[in-house]
């Protein structure tokens, strides 16, 4: 999965993996705002 730079057979990757496990989380918006809303959370657990 993800071995190339085509997006589309990316996405078809995904949808037809059985399990899929959360890896990380991307937030994008202004600085403040986005610090607003993950203001208190630690970065690992």
């Amino acid at each position: 999965m993800f071995k190339t730079g085509n997006d589309d057979d990316n996405r078809a990757a995904v949808r037809e993996a059985a399990e899929l496990r959360l890896v990380g989380l991307a937030v994008h918006g202004r600085r403040n705002d986005v610090d607003k809303v993950l203001k208190g959370m630690s970065l690992h657990n």
